[in-house]
């Protein structure tokens, strides 16, 4: 009897799990109907393989594929780029605030030679006794003298692992000196100048947006704050942009409520609003903004708010006009793609 049963329900379980086997096959397949199918190979790749496997002559693959995405990101928006490996330590230090190996001064090149301008206080060529006004022959034997120096020679034979040392040898007034600099962490400041023109009146010069501004900016204005400050003038003049979110954080420090700072969207991209959400340092002073026509990407978007809200006056020239959010995908290979996927919008649209 039980015997009977089974070859009756037997066919039927069979059916069932070759259902339940096509299914999964099909979501295996990506949904497309074929069992554990892979996604098919494009152009690209394939001609890739053609070059490599059949070419006449050897050739360096990795440099086909870096010219391929370089011709790929020229037909987009001129901001969305592609950085190597070896560009890519450079292009994010400007926005980190801070870069590892370097020896803590600022240096223009006069008569062939390295000129000191700027010695960090506290930082490492500071602690080491370089002076403003030094002038560097040679760093660990390598001449830093000679007609054919360029800005970028001197920052790779200056720079080098954090705690390495930099043999100096360096010319004060007529005499010759030898010092040794442990390089180290090096900030890079995105306030340029911060001061009371008065009793009452302060100015702040902002360059750049990056990962620490609003805490430098919060530091300067604090400061000021404590010498008097009733009225602010603040300068993004060339100042380039940067991190969107350090320019909302130092507009919530102008504008009171809930305002809305800036909303972003895109294709691919929700809307997204960002408004104030905090008790602002200087929500009632009078404010100055300057700009003109190098203020641009996030710089504008701190304008864009303070004019929407009426609450500062603009005064410079007519500004970029960037106002495009980009985003830094790395790659595999140490390289990384800064590609623009929304566009930012002031309070009014």
């Amino acid at each position: 009897m039980m015997n009977k049963k089974l070859q009756v329900w037997l066919p039927l379980l069979f059916a069932a799990v070759m259902v339940l086997g096509m299914y999964f096959g099909y979501q295996l397949g990506g949904g497309n109907g074929k069992f554990f199918s892979s996604e098919k190979r494009n152009s690209l790749q394939e001609a890739l393989d053609f070059i490599k496997l059949k070419y006449v002559d050897p050739v360096n693959v990795d440099s086909l594929e870096t010219s391929a995405i370089e011709q790929m990101m020229s037909k987009l928006d001129p901001h969305s780029v592609y950085f190597p490996p070896v560009e890519l330590k450079e292009a994010n230090e400007d926005l980190e605030g801070k870069f590892e190996g370097g020896i803590g001064v600022e240096f223009n090149i006069f008569n062939d030679t390295v000129n000191i301008v700027f010695v960090m206080p506290g930082g490492p060529s500071d602690k080491a006794g370089i002076e403003v006004g030094d002038k560097i022959l040679d760093v660990n034997g390598v001449s830093l003298v000679g007609d054919s120096l360029t800005s970028e020679t001197i920052k790779n034979t200056v720079r080098g692992d954090r705690n390495s040392k930099a043999d100096i040898r360096l010319l004060r007034g007529a005499k010759e000196m030898k010092l040794v600099v442990a390089r180290g962490t090096i900030p890079v400041l995105s306030i340029d100048a911060s001061f009371m023109m008065d009793q009452s009146t302060g100015y702040i010069k902002l360059n750049k947006f990056t990962e620490s501004s609003y805490e430098e900016f919060m530091a300067a204005l604090e400061s000021l704050q404590k010498l008097g400050l009733k009225q602010l003038i603040l300068d993004v003049r060339s100042n380039g942009g940067g991190y969107m979110d350090e320019a909302v954080d130092i507009a919530d420090e102008f504008l009171d409520g809930d305002k809305l700072v800036v909303y972003t969207e895109g294709a691919h991209m929700k809307k997204r609003e960002y408004k104030c959400k905090r008790d602002g340092l200087f929500e009632k002073g009078k404010l100055a903004v300057l700009v003109d026509e190098n203020s641009a990407s996030a710089s504008e978007v701190l304008v864009g708010a303070l004019q929407d809200w009426d609450r500062a006056m603009i005064i410079g020239r007519r500004t970029f006009g960037k106002g495009l959010v980009l985003q830094q995908y790395p790659l595999g290979d140490g390289s990384a793609l800064r590609l623009t996927i929304a566009r930012y919008y002031s309070p009014s649209g």
